[in-house]
Formats: C-alpha cells, sequence, structure tokens
C-alpha cells in the first residue's frame, strides 16, 4: 500500500493463530482498499477421483489425491514429527492444502499440484499451499499451485545444518490469491517466512511465480518477516521469476505489495540475506524493498514494469524499483549493498531518471550502485522480453521447474536414502576428426532406486546440451580446430549426479574444397551489416546488389547457440529472416554451377521444413531442433542459367541467416555418406521389447539428408537430423535384421552393415490384457484381443479433436485393422484418454501415436507423471505402439495425456500387472514354439491346486509338468482331459517365490487353447 508519502505499511502473520498486527493507519488503508467485489475466477482441479481430507500421524511417503470442500479442513494435515514425503498428490481444497501447525517436522513436499477451490464460508482466505509452524527441515520443490495463498513458515526449530534448513525451489505459482468469496480480501504471499531466525543454509531459487490482474490478489510475493540467516551462511534468495502484483480490480490506485521484501521490527537475528539474480516484472508498488534488518544484499536482479496492463490499459498502482527505508525506526539496521541492479520501472508523471520514470525509490538511504536503467520507452514487449530471458536462463541451466521431474523416496514409512545414478560416455570415442564435423555424443545411463532426470554433455566445464529421455544423446558440431574433453553427466530424480569418465578428441583444421575452380563467390549477411567471415568478405543484405529477401526480419542476440561459434558469426546467425516461405535471390549471376551452403537457426520451438535450391527440394523434413541450435546446411549444387540464384523453404517456419556461394566451371563428383548402426547390437530380447535404434552418419563433401532404418528390405523409419535414431517395438517372436541407411543431400547412399536381433515369447510376465480402446474408432480386434470402440465405452473420457486420414500409407506397413485404428485419432496439444472403474493396482500401458503431417514434438504423462519427454512424432505415416507406460492407479482412473506439440493419439491398450509368483503355461518346443493362454499370479509360497481348462480334440491324458527358471522340473503329475472343454485340477505342492512354466507332454497341443487359474 503507499499513502501520500510513498511509505509502504507491512502486514506480519502469526502462522499458528492467523491474527495480523498491522499499524492503524494501514488498517484504515487496507478497510478502503478491499472494498466489496465479487471474486470471479477460481482454480481449475483436474477431474480426478479424490479421496477425502487425510491426517498423517506416522512418518512415510504419501501419494494419492485429496479434497476437501471446507475451507477450515485441510486436505492433508500432518500430526507427526517423524520425516513425512508428500510427493506426487493431486489437491484441491477450499482451504489449506497441506496443513503442518504442530511444530517439529520433517518434511518433503516434491511433485506436487495444488489447487484453491471456492471458500465454504465468507471472509475466509483462500488457503496456504502449506503451511508450516516450527519445522525442523523443509523442502518444499518442483510443485505446482494456484489460487492458494502460497507457502507460510512460522519459527524454526531446526538447527540451520544442511539436514535441518529450509528449501523452497523450483515450484510453478500461479494467481497468489487473497480474495474474499464475498469481496474484499487480505494479505498474502507465494512464500512468507516469519521469524525463521539466525538459520543456515537457507534457499528460495528457481521459482516461477505469475500473478494475473483481475484474478488475483497478492501482497508481497516474497516475504521475509522477522527473519534472517547467518554471516557466514546468508538467506540465499536467487535466479526466482515474479510476474504480477495487482490491486483488485487492477485499475485501482492503490497497490497492495512487491517483488519482495525484507522486513521486521528489529532484532539482531533479523538480517544476513541475500537476492540476486531474480527478475521482477509489473510488480506494482516497489519490485524489491528493504524495510527491516541488516547485511541484506540486492544484486544483479532485474526489475522491468511497463506501467500497462496486458490490453494496453494503464496500470496506476505501479511505484518504484528498489526502496530502502526503516520503516520501524530499528537500532540494528544497515550494512546494505544494493548493486548493480536493471531497472526500467513506469511510474506515471514521475521523472526518474527519465520521464513516467521511478527506477530508485528516495527514502534517504541512496546506497544504489551500477545501476543499469534501461531505455524510455518501457513497453509490455520488454515485459514479454524478461519472460523470453527467463525461459532462456531456465534451458540454458538445464532447470526443469514445477512437476516436470519426477521424484523419489522411501516407501510408507521409511525415507530411503538416495542412491546416485550411473552414466557412460558411448559416442564418441577418443578419435581424430576435422573442423565441422557433427558428432553424436551418446550416453547410457540409470538409476537403481529412481529414474534418470536428465543427461547433460560437456565439453570440459563448458554444457554443450542435455536430453531428458532415454536414448541420451546430443548432436554437437566440433566447429574450430582444438581438442575436446567430451563426458556426460546424469541427474536423477532426487538431484544426485555422476560423472562419466571423459573422451578427447581432436579436432584438425578443414580446408573447404570448393567446385572446380575454387572461388568464393558472394557471401550474403541476411537482416545484417557486412562482415568477415572464414576470412571471407560478406555483405549485408540490405542494400546488395540484386539481392531480395522474402520473410520478416529478427534478430534475438540473447539465445545462446549450440555448437558455441566465434562472435562475427554468432551475430550473424542470430539476426535472420523467418516464415514458412523465407527466401532469398541473388541477381545478376552468371551461368554456370555454384555450390551454396545455407545458414539456418533455432530461437524457440522445433520447426520441420523443406529446403528448396533453384526450385529443387535438397532437404526434405530438415528439423531445426531446440532454440540455439544452428547448422551451415550444403553445399548444394545450383545449376543457374537464368542470371538468378533462388534459395528458399517450405513447409514450417524456418530462420534464414547467411547465405554463402561458392563458384566454379563443373561440381566436384559426390562423394556417398558413411553410415554405421551403433545400436542395438546383435542380442536376444523378448517380444513387447523396445528397441532404441541409433546410427551415425556423416559426409564428407556435403551433409547427411536422411537416415533410414530397416528390418531386412521392410523400412521401418527415418530420422533426418542427428542423432539419428528410431524407436522401434520387437512386437513378435522372430528374428530381426536390422540395418540403416544414409543418403546424402546430393542423392547418394550407403548402407551400414546389419544387426541381427533374435525376438523370443515372454517367457517370465505375469501381464493379463486388460482392455484396449480404439480411439475415435470402432470395436476391433487386434492381436486376438478384443478391443472396445471408445465412443460409448464404459467409463472412457476423450480430450482433442477427432480426425481420420485412410489414404496416408503408414511407416512401418502393418495389418489393415490395425493400419485403420491408427488412422483415426483424436489430436491436439492437450489430447488425452481417461478410462474410469479401473481397480487399484499396477498397470502396463501401450499408447498408439502417428504423423498424418508435420513432425511435432510432445511429452506423454501417465498418471500426471512425464513417462517420454520431448517425443518426436516424425515424417507422415509413422507411427509406434509407444510402451510399456507404468502406470499405478489409486483413484479408480487411469489417465494419459500428452502435453508440447500437437499428438495424434490413436488407441489405448492395458494390461494388468500381477505381483507374486506366476505361473506360465507354455508348450513344450517338441509341441509347439509359442506359450498359449494366459498367465494368473499367486502369492507365495504356495501350496494349492491349479485349474486347468483345455480344449481338448479328444479325450487324453497328459503329463502335466511344473519347471522351474532353470528348466529344471520340480513337480509332475498325469492329468486326464476330456474331449471338448475340459476342466481338471492339479495339486501343487509347496513353492517358493519364482516363476515357473507349465509343460504338457505324451498328447497334441497343436491348436488348442489353454487356461490356467487357482
Amino acid at each position: 500500500m503507499q499513502n501520500t508519502s510513498g511509505l509502504q505499511f507491512r502486514a506480519t502473520r502469526n502462522a499458528s493463530s492467523g491474527t495480523h498486527f498491522l499499524p492503524l493507519l494501514a488498517l484504515v488503508l487496507l478497510v478502503s482498499l478491499f472494498f466489496p467485489v465479487s471474486l470471479r475466477a477460481q482454480g481449475q482441479a483436474p477431474n480426478v477421483t479424490y479421496s477425502g481430507p487425510l491426517t498423517i500421524t506416522q512418518g512415510g511417503t504419501y501419494t494419492g489425491n485429496f479434497k476437501s470442500t471446507d475451507s477450515r479442513v485441510p486436505c492433508i494435515k500432518i500430526n507427526t514429527t517423524q520425516p513425512v514425503i508428500i510427493e506426487n498428490c493431486i489437491l484441491a481444497g477450499a482451504g489449506d492444502l497441506i496443513l503442518a501447525n504442530t511444530g517439529g517436522h520433517n518434511l518433503t513436499v516434491r511433485n506436487n499440484r495444488g489447487y484453491g477451490l471456492q471458500q465454504s464460508i465468507d471472509n475466509e482466505r483462500h488457503g496456504r499451499f502449506i503451511e508450516v509452524n516450527g519445522a525442523r527441515s523443509l523442502t518444499i520443490e518442483n510443485n505446482y499451485f494456484e489460487h492458494t495463498t502460497g507457502i507460510a513458515v512460522y519459527q524454526w526449530s531446526g538447527d540451520g545444518s544442511a539436514a535441518q534448513t529450509l528449501k523452497v525451489r523450483r515450484n510453478m505459482a500461479k494467481n497468489i490469491d487473497g480474495r474474499y468469496r464475498n469481496g474484499g480480501g487480505t494479505f498474502a504471499n507465494f512464500m512468507s517466512a516469519n521469524q525463521v531466525r539466525g538459520l543456515a543454509n537457507v534457499e528460495v531459487a528457481w521459482n516461477q511465480i505469475i500473478n494475473e490482474p483481475n484474478n488475483s490478489l497478492v501482497e508481497d510475493n516474497i516475504n521475509f518477516y522477522n527473519s534472517g540467516g547467518t554471516s557466514s551462511s546468508p538467506i540465499n534468495i536467487h535466479d526466482n521469476y515474479v510476474q504480477g502484483a495487482y490491486p483488485y480490480p487492477a485499475t485501482g490506485s492503490q497497490f497492495t505489495g512487491t517483488g519482495m521484501i525484507i522486513d521486521g521490527t528489529g532484532d539482531s537475528q533479523e538480517g544476513y540475506l541475500d537476492a540476486m539474480n531474480n527478475q521482477f516484472v509489473s510488480t506494482c508498488n516497489s519490485a524489491m524493498n528493504i524495510a527491516g534488518g541488516h547485511h541484506v544484499r540486492f544484486n544483479n536482479n532485474r526489475m522491468v514494469t511497463s506501467g500497462l496492463l496486458p490490453g494496453g490499459t494503464k496500470l496506476n498502482a505501479t511505484y518504484c524499483g528498489i526502496a530502502i527505508f526503516n520503516f520501524y525506526q530499528q537500532a540494528v539496521f544497515g550494512n546494505h549493498q544494493v548493486d548493480n541492479n536493471t531497472m526500467g520501472m513506469v511510474k506515471w508523471g514521475y521523472n526518474n531518471p527519465y520521464p513516467d520514470r521511478n527506477d530508485n525509490g528516495d527514502y534517504g538511504y541512496q546506497i544504489h550502485t551500477n545501476t543499469q536503467h534501461l531505455p524510455n520507452p518501457i513497453t509490455l514487449q520488454t515485459e514479454a522480453d524478461e519472460w523470453t530471458r527467463w525461459n532462456n536462463k531456465l534451458k540454458s541451466n538445464g532447470i526443469l521447474i514445477g512437476t516436470g521431474t519426477n521424484t523419489n523416496g522411501g516407501g510408507s514409512g521409511t525415507v530411503t536414502p538416495n542412491v546416485a545414478p550411473t552414466v557412460s560416455l558411448t559416442s564418441p570415442g577418443t578419435s581424430t576428426v576435422t573442423a565441422g564435423t557433427v558428432l553424436n555424443l551418446t550416453a547410457t545411463a540409470a538409476d537403481a532406486d529412481g529414474s534418470v532426470a536428465k543427461v547433460e554433455f560437456f565439453n570440459g566445464a563448458t554444457k554443450l546440451g542435455e536430453d531428458t529421455s532415454a536414448p541420451y544423446q546430443l548432436s554437437y558440431t566440433a566447429a574450430a580446430a582444438g581438442t575436446l574433453t567430451l563426458s556426460a553427466r546424469a541427474t536423477d530424480n532426487a538431484g544426485a549426479t555422476a560423472n562419466s569418465a571423459s573422451a578427447t578428441i581432436t579436432v584438425t583444421s578443414v580446408v573447404i574444397t570448393p567446385p572446380t575452380a575454387g572461388t568464393f563467390y558472394r557471401g550474403i549477411n541476411i537482416n545484417g551489416g557486412a562482415a568477415t567471415i572464414d576470412g571471407n568478405n560478406w555483405q549485408a543484405s540490405s542494400g546488395a546488389a540484386g539481392v531480395t529477401l522474402t520473410g520478416i526480419p529478427f534478430a534475438n542476440q540473447n539465445v545462446t547457440l549450440n555448437p558455441a561459434t566465434d562472435a562475427t558469426r554468432a551475430s550473424m546467425i542470430r539476426s535472420s529472416v523467418y516464415g514458412s516461405n523465407a527466401a532469398i535471390a541473388v541477381g545478376s549471376v552468371p551461368s554456370g554451377a555454384y555450390q551454396v551452403y545455407l545458414y539456418v537457426w533455432e530461437d524457440n520451438y522445433a520447426e520441420t521444413f523443406n529446403i528448396l535450391v533453384e526450385g529443387q527440394t535438397v532437404r526434405t523434413n530438415y528439423y531445426s531442433g531446440a532454440a540455439g541450435k544452428w547448422e551451415k546446411v550444403g553445399p548444394f549444387t545450383a545449376n543457374v542459367t537464368d542470371g538468378t540464384l533462388n534459395v528458399s523453404v517450405s513447409g514450417g517456419t524456418a530462420n534464414l541467416s547467411g547465405l554463402e556461394i561458392w563458384a566454379g566451371s563443373a561440381a566436384p563428383a559426390n562423394v556417398a555418406p558413411t553410415v554405421s548402426l551403433t545400436s542395438p547390437g546383435t542380442s536376444t530380447v523378448t517380444a513387447g521389447t523396445v528397441l532404441n535404434l541409433t546410427a551415425t552418419a556423416a559426409d564428407a563433401d556435403g551433409s547427411v539428408a536422411k537416415v533410414e532404418f530397416f528390418n531386412g528390405a521392410t523400412k521401418l523409419g527415418e530420422d533426418t537430423s542427428a542423432p539419428y535414431q528410431l524407436s522401434y517395438t520387437a512386437a513378435a517372436a522372430g528374428t530381426l535384421t536390422l540395418s540403416a541407411r544414409a543418403t546424402d543431400n546430393a542423392g547418394a547412399t550407403t548402407n551400414s552393415a546389419s544387426v541381427t536381433v533374435t525376438v523370443g515369447t515372454v517367457t517370465s510376465t505375469t501381464n493379463n490384457f486388460y482392455r484396449g480402446i480404439n480411439i475415435n474408432g470402432p470395436a476391433v480386434t487386434i492381436d486376438g484381443n478384443a478391443w472396445q470402440a471408445s465412443s460409448g465405452a464404459a467409463g472412457v473420457t476423450l480430450t482433442g479433436i477427432p480426425f481420420a486420414n485412410q489414404n496416408i500409407a503408414l511407416n512401418p506397413a502393418t495389418d489393415a485393422t490395425r493400419a485403420s485404428m491408427i488412422r483415426s485419432s483424436v489430436y491436439g496439444r492437450d489430447a488425452a484418454i481417461a478410462v474410469g472403474s479401473m481397480p487399484s493396482g499396477t498397470y502396463d500401458v501401450y499408447l498408439y501415436v502417428w504423423e498424418d503431417n508435420y513432425d511435432e514434438t510432445f511429452s506423454i504423462y501417465v498418471e500426471g507423471q512425464a513417462v517420454r519427454t520431448n517425443y518426436r512424432s516424425g515424417t507422415p505415416g509413422k507411427w509406434e505402439k509407444v510402451g510399456p507406460l507404468k502406470a499405478n492407479v489409486t483413484d479408480g482412473t487411469l489417465n494419459v495425456s500428452v502435453t508440447g506439440g500437437t499428438a495424434n493419439l490413436s488407441g489405448l491398450e492395458i494390461w494388468k500387472t500381477a505381483s507374486g509368483t506366476a505361473f506360465l503355461d507354455q508348450s513344450s518346443t517338441s509341441l509347439s514354439s509359442k506359450a498359449i493362454g494366459s498367465v494368473t499370479a499367486y502369492p507365495s509360497p504356495m501350496t494349492n491346486e491349479l485349474s486347468i481348462e483345455l480344449n481338448a480334440a479328444q479325450t487324453e491324458t497328459m503329463r502335466v509338468a511344473i519347471l522351474n527358471q532353470s528348466g529344471a522340473v520340480v513337480q509332475n503329475a498325469d492329468v486326464a482331459f476330456k474331449q471338448g472343454v475340459s476342466t481338471e485340477k492339479l495339486n501343487v505342492s509347496n513353492l517358493p517365490a519364482g516363476n515357473y512354466f507349465l509343460r504338457f507332454a505324451n498328447g497334441s497341443l497343436a491348436g488348442r487353447s489353454i487356461q490356467v487359474s487357482k
């Protein structure tokens, strides 16, 4: 809030009682501010099955979906001092979502989603996402929550050691909301710490808080009141993104709070806080305040407020960037440092340092040094640039926020120490290459007690990039001569890391061999100035003779390029034109053969497009990759006969940066590419195994246009950019003869050596077919199992737009029934299928996805957890049965969904996973080569009888043997079966846990069906 002098008044909250303490004037202003207005927007909680409120009375790991519609009853209440982990929950509540107010808590809250519901009573705030009093240890990380009143931490009982401190990291919050349902409201924060004093090792980092105008009511987004760290370990508040601190309604003139504030009534322990590298956007009041304490540092933060609401309406409730004032006239106040902060804060009618600006607040403490004042005007685009900067920072640092990563804990009642992952850099090995060679970095990684969150690749200490899903790989261009020291680092779902051994790559200089006569002709810097690149003089496209551009010019010099390159080339690359029909034409070109190189790059989202030279397609389905990726694509031969050289794109949106042209009387003879299938090796797998086919390919005098993968003569799929890979499911028993074929930019091809993979029958499975759903199609029979039509299927809910295209040739080819199912689907960026009335348990899920036009990149979620990140749909016709994907159903509903790019979902296949000792019915190899019938699992040890149902052609007696996994007979008996369907009993002796087989002898099983049950 602001009075006529510009001073702020601060509220404190006793988290255990809910009492507020306010100066009288502030209370008067508060009453005038919160005039009665109706509460409109609320959180949209997922439509899943919820359990009632949960009270935790003993330590352990808790997962589930919990809901409370009573403002006075929390979704989860914790009444124990034993260690508690709350993870992978969906919480929806009218009051507090998690309440721990009895003291002494050792609490970890991670990977949860929380939603504030409409309050059940008047004059009551939305609930906290979490409120904790007297904690001993508190970690809150990788959560998402909206329409709550945030995180409240009151007092502390821990010792400040690494194991007994406060961590709030990588959370996403939307619309911190202190409004009442009947109008008015109260103070609310993303995070408030009250009387957390003298605590070491505190970290509040990498959180994203976004408050929308007229859909939120927040005071100070981050508030440390009567709290502090230690001289040797200040509270560390770094790399947070905070957007919005609006009054309600947002057009009001009296603000409610700030981006963050350090506050207190005076205490020697209220100090030692560092806030660095944070971003504050449209925060009204002040972006950052120091109103109490000592030894507070605000360094290297960014503060931008345009003074406008998103639609362009003037925002009246702004004040300044950083304000420092001893509000409570503390005896212990000072020794602050405010240095090297960047500000652009609009305050209409002020002039500090420019018209309509008030960057530095003036309360008598002018200690700002090295302030970077952004130039006028500060606009909505300036704010949008901060959002881009934030996202680029997340990417470049490999940070996943919100519930984008899984977390790991012990079983119920225990906390299991995390085991670090393992990682090995499998490619490339130590070698010598020439500059410009594309290296396919590949690593294997595993985590014994959880999952691998990401694998990062490094050259020395410089990060080159990362991959968040297996196979872990990165395409990197060895751009300049020198030595590369390559390694990989794996991070597991709990944050533990491991480094691989390094591989040394010697990069030698490469001499570009131009066409015969070897003459550099022209270099055009598209949307840039004249430059010298590789010793050749390039022209600016603007004003260059005969040069015509098609596309929208843009530049973004803040994107980190991958691979890194010299400053001049980097500047050229990051200034370009873009469009789905971007093009460059160079006139007055003498007739003849030329070799053309085109620089392309990606500034945000991956695109797929075609490249044309002289009207001929030279690269199809070129994949631009992640933000920052660039490539010098070529050389492409251009035979100019009409005086103009034309280069263009079609399909997706492309960024064209530079054109390099070499002249010669004839083009050199094309050299075919090289290719090697690096994975899998010769091996034996079971049916249903997903094989990650990976190849390396290179072209000495050009570029690789695509790599195709084959089983014998049957094409399985292709990839048009390194790392070249394909995920393929070995669906049936037999022998696969796998190979790869590379095609270069001139059309020459090379085949790799083949690899033989033997696919055997599944010999130890405990799965039974449960349901198959033909999404947007009729009932069908696939692989001998009856599938239902999604329309009218009990408990099935689809999200997405239905469509079908039965004219596209599928890759790989498949049977007609499956093909029809695949090509009829629903699509969308949030396409999903929910299957209700599911018994609790573990299931294996297979999802059929396919592509009908342009390559898309998306992530697949099962039960709210990401199971495949950055999945690429590929070229038109590509399809895949993705899985098996594990689903632990606890709420009666199985949920499968996608996020990111547009996905086509065709079919869902569900298998029930049993547990314990399993009997597998399988014939002996002398009778049949495949397993027959279904499997039922039993507890162990087992002493009971089996019911064996045989559809026999005649009356006969068979010897039924039970074999262990080593093939030894542990029990046998003669069983007489009658003609027709005959069910007989077999007594089973005491068997320990393990997998067993049934073998039948002295009879014929050809064409028979068999069912085994307990």
